[in-house]
């Protein structure tokens, strides 16, 4: 889930925008009213952002290997990459 931006546009803030938002309050004590005045979200927008955590990044399922692809039968015979295994 992500944090919808001010005036119901459906645009979710950037991990940037997060960011600097989060640093600008914590670390520089700005207000949250200069926060809006910096970035123009919404009030709400930047107090969602402040109290509730970044989902982050998520793992992929599968790591495609677009370049490799064609020679993983060549590095690795036993399939290891294929099988979702790691290369020692």
């Amino acid at each position: 889930m992500g944090i919808i931006s001010a005036g119901g546009e459906g645009r979710m803030i950037t991990v940037d925008q997060y960011s600097y938002i989060r640093t600008a309050h914590r670390v520089y004590d700005k207000k949250i009213r200069e926060i809006v005045r910096d970035t123009g979200h919404s009030r709400n927008t930047v107090r969602k952002a402040l109290s509730e955590e970044h989902c982050g990044y998520s793992t992929r399922k599968n790591q495609p290997y677009q370049v490799l692809g064609p020679y993983l039968d060549i590095i690795c015979p036993f399939k290891i990459i294929q099988g979702g295994g790691e290369l020692s």
